[in-house]
């Protein structure tokens, strides 16, 4: 018999003149007349939306989302906040090391805004939590660590299965720049997009490839080189805390976009299933949709763009 995860729940104080006070100031830009206004803000207090990964991008994007308008939000992580969290994560402050970061940020978003419904599973994405982060979601936020394979597989099977949730967003970080892609239930499947097998060892090999296919575009500064010897030297992944901001931004406002079903022309511009994604870099100002196709884009640039470029003058 399969244990029954551990949740801790918010229940939300609806209040319809709090919520209409808080949340008005959206209106202008969610429709094209007063009653597509009203039906986007109702169709959002309706959603339930879980975000898997309260770090860098899934707790700051759970607030947004909260401080949307979204009336209920599950969020899990099994992670303690640590020292080096401080550069980009919400919740992460000297007095929170050690906690649980999914704790500290449902504990945030009540406070913040008391009307919405949290949900926290402290214990993170595992087999047994899966389906019941799952249940009842309108729409489901992957922000669960790129090489948690195995974890992730136990989530979005749990997607494709589900009755309610119809779309799963996520994204991820690199340098200066942010993605964001979009899952669809009969759409490209994570299994078939990574190739690789559950419970496969995290050789040096798997991890290029992981990288590869979530990260297109190689950062400026330091070169690949750099960035994969950090990698393997500390065990995470460099970030510039300049970075999750813009990250948290393009996925909620994709998510949200979904829910109202205004995702579509001719309110906005479509963005393609996976594996298509949008990428947006704020060192090249460039910003448009790709293919992961496992191969950098731009791995010839530093040999080109900075070979005479090997001190900063000051």
């Amino acid at each position: 018999m399969q244990k029954k995860p551990r949740i801790i729940r918010y229940d939300g104080k609806k209040d319809s003149i709090f919520y209409r006070e808080r949340t008005k100031r959206n209106e202008l830009f969610i429709g094209i007349n007063q009653k597509q206004m009203e039906l986007s803000q109702q169709k959002l207090a309706d959603a339930v939306v879980g975000v898997a990964g309260t770090g860098g991008l899934g707790g700051g994007l759970a607030m947004m989302l909260a401080r949307l308008g979204v009336g209920h939000i599950k969020i899990c992580d099994p992670d303690s906040f640590e020292i080096s969290n401080i550069n980009r994560q919400l919740g992460a402050t000297p007095e929170n090391i050690g906690r649980n970061k999914a704790i500290v940020v449902g504990e945030l978003i009540n406070e913040t805004t008391p009307d919405v419904t949290v949900e926290i599973f402290p214990e993170g994405m595992q087999k047994h939590v899966a389906k019941e982060f799952v249940k009842d979601c309108t729409l489901l936020i992957d922000c669960v660590d790129f090489y948690l394979v195995d974890q992730r597989y136990d989530m979005h099977k749990a997607f494709r299965e589900s009755k309610t949730c119809k779309s799963c967003v996520a994204g991820t970080v690199v340098g200066w720049g942010a993605n964001v892609y979009h899952f669809t239930q009969d759409g490209l499947r994570l299994e078939d997009f990574y190739g690789i097998p559950a419970d496969t060892e995290q050789t040096k090999d798997v991890v290029d490839k992981l990288v590869k296919l979530q990260a297109s575009f190689l950062p400026r500064f330091p070169s690949k080189e750099a960035i994969y010897g950090y990698m393997e030297e500390t065990g995470n992944v460099p970030i510039l805390s300049l970075a999750p901001p813009l990250g948290q931004y393009m996925i909620v406002a994709r998510a949200a976009l979904i829910i109202m079903g205004l995702d579509k022309a001719p309110y906005c511009t479509e963005l393609p299933p996976m594996p298509s994604y949008l990428w947006m870099d704020a060192s090249t100002m460039e910003c448009g949709v790709y293919e992961f196709n496992g191969e950098f884009i731009n791995e010839k640039e530093f040999e080109s763009h900075f070979e005479n470029f090997n001190t900063v003058s000051l």
